[in-house]
């Protein structure tokens, strides 16, 4: 029986209700009113549709949702103790459910210590039978620290009596990192930045615009923009209308305002002059979610504009005056200094002037010039760039006004100032170059390679003769570096990169052959890096430049304790093939370095349209593989493990197989790499653990003393990286009646020494008693020395070091220290891909423990390996 339980708007997981009995089925419908009503007050529902069910029908409904929830959900009883929850609870903090029956919240939260406070109130409102929410640190059973959202809710019956508490929390770790993270990115500015919302309330401030608003944070929150207890000014001191506050003004429109001048008069009474920014706010559909504005406090240049009346000159403003007819401008001594002039070597004639404007200012300042000529009421305020004596342009914000006019209204003069807001606008630049900037390595970003491969589109598009290239960068075996070194080598590995690759396109540009051609080098994310080269005068010189950069990161990088080897493959794509635009051209260039990486390591590929066709076989064969794990096209084989000490087949390694419906059968290696990469290795690897176990159990049955002791089954890291893997294989074994002890899975070395997650499955399967084997050892990371630091059982020497131990002394010495460090640690060894007779005596007579490979069975079917068995139980016959 169960009862809807509708908690947040969520379901959660099967409650069987009678054990705990809690009386009468009056109580159970007090229980779903009260958890029906949290549900509304969660999701603030507007409405709620009263089902008038049965308390059959209701108790049905229950057991159904309680079975989907991802929230972790506790039911306590009156005296405060667990009486029940669900399996997010056990996968949230990692208790088990009959290590947290009977407990109190507290302690199952540990967070008396980590957040006293709350834990405090939470103890209170439990204590006087009220509801809560609240966000808390706790820490799971493993001591690691997570932040929850922690729904607690009184339960009562009909009478009002309570009757227990119903918890619901959710891990919001990663959003409480988030605000932490912006709130220092905010912290860190040193412009003021306040965020409004959609209404015009202020909702966040950083401490450099608190202290230009003379505000601290808390009453900040919630002021508008016509808030009594300040006022917006324009330059006349006229109060600005609500609407017309640049904040509002953005909301309204929808555009951004550059430069907007406002006067501030604080609580205090003083008035503060800003230069203000808006930029509008959308959520992930577009719409509009508020506004950014980010100001610059100019009081001081404000002032001096004030007091230009009194002494223009000593005012340090630069002050111009235009007669509009004669063509002529005059300027103060300020104004001539400000571009590095004397006031004797500016030149009158106003059309020189014209030509010192920015070549991208020039039309929009001459059309706010000739708008202020046409109508006065629309003032003349624009920022532009004037050349400067020296050669740099130097930022001004023009102010003026027509001042004289002729009778039938045409302009005679016009006065202004310029106010020299280099300053800020170079401010303005850093924070852009820092959102174009990765912060690890310094280079540019995607953002800022996407724009500068755009512009080279336009400009291909326009000049025929202009052509252009990417290299796209991976780095090879970046992640099992970076997950067997740890995080901060991985970053020094990625900052050496990024070194050499721009210390590499520094010295190609100075070489005679390329100096017409400009290269960046910028990284988009992880180990991507992408090379532009511009101006390029053939597809040959493009190859020579990525086979030199894949020369220069073959070389050793030296991270302080430890020395790796990496390399790249790199794909290439030229503008002649593809200039749609960036993105398609970047992903084009990613398919071509993706099928370097297939052909080998430190490789480079020039990008074909027919690569369009092999990535869409890809996403065909993804399509495939979802459907073949549905409809029992993927079967299992079996391959003996013969022990050389009796003949006997002492084991079998599960193998899976695919059955295409059109392609037939389809080998792991064709398979497997694609099931990793899509995260559908995981239902695979369950799906081959239980068939394998299922056979093993029969076999038990029918083959009696021929049986195979061990089943061997391969597991991928990513099985190992979902939480509670060893609860599934044991809920597995107990489905099968397999012991753990015959249970085997094999880890190949490179994973068996992966990041904590990984390390913490491998021992807590260790502990479940389940074997575990090094398979292919040899090829990845470990050696002989750490095999003693690894949770293993079985040592599984790689077929590659078997073929050629006849021949190849090293190979046969490997194998013989491999084996005899196994005896040492007390672990048995197994070879593989024994194919001929000579191969097996030879590891044979290096006491090696077992053997595999087609020597004694190719990988079997079920009913072909009954067969097998059955004839290796004849003397005659064996092997």
């Amino acid at each position: 029986m169960g009862l809807m339980l509708g908690v947040c708007g969520l379901a959660v997981t099967r409650l069987d209700l009678p054990r705990f009995n809690w009386g009468s089925a009056a109580l159970l419908l007090s229980l779903s009113a009260a958890l029906t009503a949290m549900e509304m007050t969660a999701r603030n529902f507007k409405r709620h549709h009263q089902l008038m069910l049965t308390q059959q029908q209701e108790m049905q409904r229950l057991a159904l949702v309680a079975e989907r929830t991802t929230h972790a959900v506790l039911i306590l009883d009156a005296q405060q103790q667990v009486v029940w929850l669900n399996q997010a609870f056990e996968r949230m903090t990692g208790y088990a459910q009959i290590e947290v029956i009977g407990k109190t919240l507290s302690g199952l939260l540990h967070s008396e210590q980590s957040d006293p406070v709350n834990a405090m109130r939470r103890r209170a409102a439990l204590d006087d039978g009220r509801g809560i929410r609240l966000e808390t640190l706790c820490h799971s059973k493993g001591g690691e620290p997570y932040w929850l959202d922690q729904d607690v809710q009184p339960l009562r019956n009909e009478d009002g009596t309570l009757t227990g508490f119903i918890v619901v929390q959710s891990d919001i770790t990663e959003q409480v990192s988030q605000r932490l993270q912006l709130a220092a990115v905010l912290a860190a500015l040193p412009v003021g930045v306040v965020v409004q919302s959609e209404s015009g309330e202020i909702v966040q401030s950083n401490p450099t615009g608190q202290a230009v608003l003379g505000l601290s944070q808390d009453p900040v929150l919630g002021i508008t923009a016509n808030d009594p207890q300040w006022r917006a000014v324009h330059e006349d001191l006229s109060t600005f209308e609500p609407s017309e506050h640049p904040a509002i003004r953005t909301l309204r429109t929808g555009r951004a305002l550059n430069g907007q001048t406002m006067g501030m008069v604080l609580p205090s009474g003083d008035l503060r002059w800003l230069i203000v920014n808006t930029q509008p706010l959308t959520d992930a559909f577009g719409a509009s979610a508020g506004v950014v504005s980010c100001f610059v406090d100019v009081t001081e240049q404000h002032t001096q504009q004030q007091l230009l009346s009194l002494t223009v000159e000593s005012a340090g403003v630069g002050t111009w005056q235009w007669d509009i007819p004669q063509s002529r401008l005059s300027c103060n001594e300020r104004f001539a200094s400000m571009l590095g002039y004397l006031p004797s070597e500016i030149t009158q004639d106003s059309n020189t002037w014209v030509a010192q404007v920015h070549p991208q200012d020039r039309p929009g300042w001459l059309a706010a010039v000739h708008a202020n000529w046409g109508d006065e009421e629309r003032p003349y305020q624009y920022e532009l760039r004037i050349q400067h004596r020296d050669g740099h342009w130097v930022w001004v914000l023009a102010n003026g006004t027509v001042v004289a006019r002729t009778p039938d209204g045409k302009p005679q003069r016009m006065c202004g100032i310029h106010l020299d807001i280099s300053e800020s606008k170079n401010m303005e630049l850093q924070l852009r170059q820092r959102a174009l900037t990765d912060g690890l390595t310094q280079l540019p970003n995607r953002l800022a390679m996407l724009e500068q491969i755009e512009a080279n589109i336009i400009l291909a598009c326009s000049d025929e003769q202009f052509q252009f290239a990417v290299l796209f960068l991976d780095l090879d075996r970046f992640k099992q570096i970076n997950d067997t070194l740890g995080h901060s080598a991985g970053d020094e590995l990625l900052r050496q990169v990024a070194s050499r690759l721009q210390a590499l396109l520094n010295e190609r540009m100075a070489e005679p052959d390329s100096r017409q051609c400009k290269l960046t080098a910028a990284r988009l994310g992880s180990d991507e890096f992408v090379v532009l080269m511009e101006s390029i005068v053939s597809a040959e010189q493009v190859e020579q430049l990525a086979q030199r950069v894949i020369e220069s990161l073959c070389q050793p990088f030296d991270l302080g304790q430890h020395v790796v080897h990496s390399s790249a493959s790199v794909g290439i794509v030229l503008s002649t093939q593809s200039q749609q635009s960036a993105e398609n051209l970047l992903r084009d260039a990613e398919i071509a370095m993706r099928a370097a990486y297939q052909i080998g390591l430190g490789r480079h590929v020039v990008f074909e349209p027919a690569m369009h066709l092999r990535a869409a076989r890809a996403m065909e064969m993804e399509s495939d593989l979802r459907t073949a794990l549905t409809t029992n096209q993927l079967f299992v084989v079996y391959q003996p493990i013969m022990s050389f000490a009796s003949d006997r087949a002492l084991g079998v390694e599960a193998l899976v197989r695919w059955r295409h419906p059109t392609r037939g059968v389809v080998y792991p290696n064709d398979f497997i790499p694609l099931a990793e990469e899509t995260g559908l290795i995981v239902p695979l690897g369950r799906l081959v653990l239980e068939r394998a176990c299922a056979q093993f159990s029969h076999w038990q049955r029918s083959l009696g003393t021929w049986a195979p002791q061990m089943i061997s089954v391969n597991m991928s890291r990513a099985q190992l990286s979902e939480p509670g893997m060893a609860n599934v294989v044991a809920q597995v074994l107990q489905t099968f009646d397999v012991a753990p002890g015959q249970l085997q899975l094999e880890v190949t070395e490179s994973l068996a020494a992966q990041d904590a997650t990984v390390q913490d499955s491998l021992r807590a399967l260790k502990a479940l008693g389940v074997s575990l084997a090094l398979d292919d050892f040899g090829t990845g990371y470990s050696s002989l020395s750490c095999l003693h630091q690894l949770p293993i059982d079985t040592v599984k020497i790689d077929r590659s070091f078997v073929s050629h131990a006849q021949t190849s002394e090293y190979h046969r010495v490997l194998i013989e220290a491999t084996i005899r460090v196994a005896q040492a640690l007390g672990l048995s060894t197994v070879a593989e891909g024994i194919e001929t007779i000579g191969e097996a005596d030879l590891i044979r007579s290096l006491h090696c423990d077992k053997g595999q490979g087609y020597l004694y069975s190719r990988p079997l079917e079920a009913h072909d390996f009954d067969r097998w068995i059955n004839a290796s139980a004849q003397p005659a016959l064996l092997c």
